[in-house]
């Protein structure tokens, strides 16, 4: 299965699964980009690839763990992506194609986070307004291959057609997994 392009754009396949869970505009995914952590001057994420890697989103960028972008964690940079996509729309405000908008999105997150912190205490990042919104794209996504099966949305993911033929035929349960979406629960340790 594969998600991206050469250049660490989103396939046209991806494109649209992405976008039906996340509920994120196709302008905004057509303009991402895929790039491992390296390519970005923080060097983010941070995350080990031993616990899995990270992903995080600068602008129109999203930076992902190397190990994720090997050929046979398809489907874990895939649950990643529906997760992080859901921070495009956040980043769109601030002009994410250029390095000052980039940049401007990046501290406009890290207040984001700081007063999340001050309301939220330890459970900050995922109780964030930012964090919960994304989140719902991950969770829609996990809930339709629990109903549909991975083999599905895999065979779905090799030809723009078949993937739109797939939403189409998924679109209530779509509709309804975005209805019912909790919220991302707080994970207590």
């Amino acid at each position: 299965m594969r998600l991206l392009e050469d250049d660490g754009r989103l396939g046209v396949p991806a494109r649209l699964l992405l976008g039906a869970v996340a509920r994120v505009p196709d302008a905004l995914l057509h303009a991402a980009r895929v790039l491992p952590r390296e390519r970005n001057w923080l060097r983010f994420p941070w995350y080990r690839g031993s616990k899995g890697g990270g992903a995080f989103v600068m602008g129109d960028r999203i930076h992902v763990h190397r190990c994720l972008l090997e050929q046979q964690r398809s489907m874990d940079l895939l649950r990643l992506l529906a997760h992080e996509v859901g921070h495009l729309p956040h980043a769109a405000r601030f002009g994410p194609g250029t390095a000052t908008g980039r940049a401007r999105f990046v501290i406009w997150t890290a207040g984001h986070y700081l007063r999340s912190a001050l309301t939220n205490g330890r459970h900050a990042y995922q109780l964030s307004r930012i964090e919960q919104e994304a989140e719902r794209g991950r969770w829609v996504l996990r809930e339709l291959i629990r109903s549909v099966g991975s083999a599905a949305v895999q065979g779905a993911m090799h030809h723009p057609d078949g993937m739109q033929a797939f939403l189409v035929e998924q679109e209530p349960l779509l509709s309804d997994l975005h209805r019912r979406y909790p919220g991302w629960p707080v994970i207590q340790r």
